[in-house]
């Protein structure tokens, strides 16, 4: 599993050209690759996107260990399967704007300092959206980490079993509901020792 200490040292220590673009330079450009996201739905645009996105991540040498976190929204994007009467169309195209979307992230994530990240969003949005948006990013190590632990326990009850398809249904059901139970509690403890420690519903940058 990937840690948060590991992609804050990406960031910071990371010596492409990508790491040494501003980042304001870098929110715009994640801005485009989303406007890119909600309006291109021809496959042939939302492919050649994540193929640009991974040129990107290829050509600013940043670790493959960080690569299957761009994987881990395909999890919740499998939900569209069943809600898209299993339109090959329709799914690949969700599916390449998760891709895009976690890619592009991620990317600024491993070359951005995340406190240049939010700073930069400080001044142009308000505190209490830029503290949701913090928390949000902190969570996701939080919610990986219990996606893990469900992965092991759906495994232990026997996993997917193709010629038990019902069995297998109850298991992800159950996993599922694992996941949000334990993320829930996870980020409020979180949360709570954010409160113990100081912290008063607004992020505060050195220089400030």
């Amino acid at each position: 599993m990937i840690q948060l200490s590991y992609l804050d040292y990406s960031a910071v220590e990371g010596k492409s050209f990508l790491h040494g673009l501003s980042p304001k330079v870098k929110l715009v450009g994640m801005g485009l690759v989303l406007l890119a996201i909600v309006t291109v739905r021809s496959l042939p645009g939302l492919l050649l996107l994540y193929v640009i996105l991974l040129g990107l991540f290829l050509i600013s040498r940043i670790s493959g260990r960080i690569f299957p976190l761009t994987l881990y929204p395909l999890i919740f994007a499998m939900l569209f399967i069943f809600v898209s009467g299993f339109q090959i169309g329709f799914i690949l195209r969700i599916f390449l704007k998760v891709l895009c979307g976690s890619t592009g992230v991620v990317l600024l994530l491993a070359t951005t300092p995340y406190p240049s990240i939010f700073r930069i969003l400080g001044k142009v949005l308000p505190s209490f959206f830029v503290t949701a948006l913090f928390l949000t990013y902190r969570s996701v190590f939080i919610l990986l980490d219990v996606v893990e632990e469900t992965q092991h326990a759906l495994h232990l009850r026997g996993g997917l079993q193709w010629r038990h398809p019902w069995r297998s249904l109850v298991n992800i059901s159950n996993a599922f509901g694992h996941l949000i139970i334990k993320g829930i509690d996870a980020s409020e403890k979180m949360y709570e020792s954010m409160v113990l420690r100081g912290f008063k519903d607004r992020i505060h940058y050195r220089g400030e």
